[in-house]
Parts: structure tokens; sequence; C-alpha cells
């Protein structure tokens, strides 16, 4: 291995090098091996393609760039460039304009938190307040710490625990009851449901910004099962895409109105106030990977629907107990499986699960009074191909674990036999089906028109 201080050497000797790659390749190895022979079913991951992983590095150098969602002299911050990027920043922000029927997109936020902090800050002053879901509701756990750190009142949405919806007319009265609130964010991490928006904004003052927080469904949006957010009443749509969007680990933040008063305020806490460099390396991957949505989304995310309804019921058939017996138990990517104490449920995710080959992650269940348990995903599984004929098998090697206490490292080793049918290259609903051509990946025009 060769260490910092050889590196520092004149001339460094070419058998070095090719220690540092064979120690690089011996890392990438090890990584492909257990992304190949593991169920991806965290909820919050995904596969990009090949094709998208790619494509971050065409770019000669990730300059500076800071041009907001809005008209802008160049000022200070202004730095000139080949074009090439502010071209990309074209294309992606139509698509996304595009995708999720918005007047502007903002492509700079460097991940969902982030977006969520900006709209955060540029929504609400000290004495301010704002409603958002608790975290035994599914809630997000970025933005109640800086509220507090700024002066910014938190109110929690009324939720009804035997159908997870929020309560409508429980939040008309919350509102009215507090004038202070200028926002409420809809920003369930742990999400089985399409929640009511359009009855949401009907309740609300319109001074009121409705947030939604897209992270987890943004793939299922732009693949048209669930409703479009901007649409339905948000002023603001926000997420990262990572999870249901397979592709680079950035976010994003769209308004639906391009003249709303709060878009200057947040697209200048996203940058420069916040972040000084938004990672313009991504920018092609990130439009890639929307390209992707673009061509394939309707099926993939139709496909993660089935997936995710069928896996709960199969592992409600090993016996499992499985959250939202009342409402189908998903209409999401996810599926949550109640354990009983936090220790236990810990242990299970990420212990005796994680051996067994099988990746996720423990939460509190939504609607459980408490109890803590597993959040599955399907995302990935079906970007592997994976479809609802076999999650029966996936059910069995959970339940097996989980309910019939069998060793992981056995059950490892047919988790990784049974993935050898479901390869990582090329996966389906990508581009690496389409265009991998033995000579390179040849393009269509419409892709970089």
């Amino acid at each position: 291995m060769l260490s910092f201080p050889d590196i520092k050497k004149a001339p460094i000797e070419l058998s070095k090098i090719e220690s540092v790659c064979d120690a690089l390749a011996t890392d990438f190895f090890r990584d492909n091996h257990y992304r190949a022979s593991h169920l991806s079913m965290t909820a919050s991951e995904n596969y990009p393609s090949r094709f998208v992983r790619t494509m971050g590095a065409g770019m000669q150098g990730a300059f500076y760039e800071f041009a907001p969602p809005y008209f802008e002299e160049h000022g200070e911050w202004h730095f000139p460039d080949s074009g090439a990027q502010s071209a990309l920043v074209q294309k992606l922000t139509r698509i996304g304009c595009e995708g999720f029927r918005a007047q502007t997109f903002d492509w700079r936020p460097n991940g969902g938190a982030a977006a969520e902090q900006a709209v955060l800050l540029g929504t609400c002053s000290r004495g301010d307040a704002f409603v958002h879901f608790a975290h035994s509701d599914g809630g997000h756990s970025s933005l109640e710490e800086l509220a507090r750190k700024v002066g910014i009142g938190i109110f929690h949405l009324p939720v009804r625990a035997d159908d997870l919806l929020i309560d409508v007319e429980r939040l008309a009265q919350l509102v009215a009851s507090h004038p202070e609130i200028r926002m409420v964010m809809l920003d369930q991490s742990f999400k089985l449901r399409w929640q009511p928006l359009a009855a949401i904004r009907s309740v609300l003052p319109p001074a009121v910004l409705l947030a939604y927080d897209a992270s987890h469904d943004a793939g299922l949006i732009l693949g048209g099962v669930v409703p479009q957010p901007l649409e339905e009443g948000a002023d603001v749509l926000l997420g990262n895409t990572h999870k249901t969007i397979p592709g680079p680990q950035k976010g994003f933040v769209a308004f639906g109105n391009a003249e709303h008063p709060q878009l200057k305020s947040v697209s200048d806490w996203v940058c420069p106030l916040m972040q000084s460099n938004s990672h313009a390396e991504l920018l092609a991957p990130f439009y890639l990977a929307m390209v992707e949505m673009s061509l394939f989304g309707r099926p993939y995310a139709q496909q993660i629907v089935k997936n995710a309804k069928v896996l709960a019921l199969c592992l409600r058939a090993e016996g499992l107990q499985v959250a939202g017996e009342s409402f189908g138990y998903t209409e999401t990517h996810q599926v949550h499986v109640t354990i009983g104490s936090p220790q236990d449920a810990l242990h299970m995710a990420s212990n005796a699960l994680a051996r067994a080959g099988v990746r996720c992650n423990n939460i509190e269940i939504p609607g459980s009074g408490g109890r803590h348990g597993l959040r599955l995903g399907v995302q990935a599984l079906t970007r592997r191909g994976i479809t609802e004929v076999d999650m029966a098998t996936v059910a069995r090697f959970i339940a097996r674990v989980v309910l019939r206490r069998e060793p992981p490292d056995a059950i490892r080793h047919e988790v990784a036999l049974f993935l050898r049918s479901f390869p990582l290259n090329p996966l389906h609903y990508s581009l690496d089906s389409q265009y991998d051509a033995p000579h390179g990946v040849r393009l269509r025009e419409e892709v970089f028109a």
C-alpha cells in the first residue's frame, strides 16, 4: 500500500503507481461484489445506471456555477464559462420543469436536506412558525434543530393513527389559532401514503406556503402513479435524486409559479448563503437520470408500486406484522414491518438481516404507538428486474431471519444465488440496455436536444 509520504518523493516509481491502482481495484471489487450479492432494500438508495455514473466523468472540471433560477444581472459571483455548463443547466431545467409541472427548477441543492433547509429559511424568520410531520409520523430530521437555533416555532401535523392521513380539519384549526405559521411542510421519510394535498391547500391561508418534500416519491410522481404536487396545490416541490429517482446524490427545488414571492429568498439560501459549491460535475448525470425517467419512468414506477404491494402481502402471509393493513399496506415504494423495541429492530436490521444479505434500516413505525421495525424499499430491486412474481422469495428470506431465526450466514448464500438471475448490468428501465454498443455508447439525438 502506498502511503502519503511515499507519493511526495520524486520520481514516482511505476510499481508504486500500480500498487495504488491495485488497491483501488480491490476496493471497487469488494463494493461491486457486495452490491451484486445483497438485496438492496433501503428506501433511501438506488442503483444509478452505468450510463449515468459514467457521465459524471465527462467534464474537464467541476467549476463554480451560481446562476439562480431567476433573472439576475451578472455580479461578483459570476464566473466565465465555456458555455457547456450553462447549456446543461438549461437542459436540466427544461426537463425538470416538464417532469414536475413546474415553472422553475433549481438543480443546485447538494441533497434533499439542503433543499428543505433553504425552503425553511427562505420562508420563515425569527418569531415565525411552521408545521411538519413529527418524527413518530415519519417526519424528516433536518428541520427542527435548525428552527430552534434561529427562533422559528415548530408545530406537528395532526395525523390519524388508523389510516396515517393528515386530519385536514384539525390542521385548519391549528393554523387559524397560530397566525405566526408561515409554512406547512410535508416532509415524510417513512412514507406509505399519498396525502390529500388539494384538501390541505384549500384550508390554508394564501400567505401560508405549502411545501412538498418528494425525496422519496419523486420517481413515482415522474412516473405518474401518484399525483403531481404542484398541480394539487403545493407552492414548492423539493427533494433529492437518489431514491426513486436513480441518479446522483443531488437535490432540487421547483416552484409552481415563477413569480412566487418566496422564490428569490429560497433560491438565495440554497446558494450562495448555505453552499458555495453546487457540484456542477453532477449536472450531466443528473440530467441523464431525468432523461431515463422521461423515457422509462411510467413502467418503472408502476412496477415499483406492484412490487411493494405484493411484498407487503407476502410478508403478511409469512406471519410478519406489516403496517397499513387498513389501506392495503402501501401506496409507495416502502413497506413497514413492526418488530418491537428499538433495540430489537436495530439488531434485526444492522446485524441479523445484514448478515443474511438483506440491506435495510430500522425506524419508528408511524401509527404504531412507538414501536420500531423495518423500513423496506423496492425501488433498487425493481431496477434489477425483480418483479412481483419474485416477491414471495424475497419475503421468505426475510421471514426466515426475523420469525424463524434461521442462521443468517446460511441464508446469505441463498440470497446471492437468487440475485445471480438479476445482474447489475444492464439495469432495467435505464439507458444502459438501450444504447450499449460494441464500440461505445450511441445516443439518440433527442437525449441531448
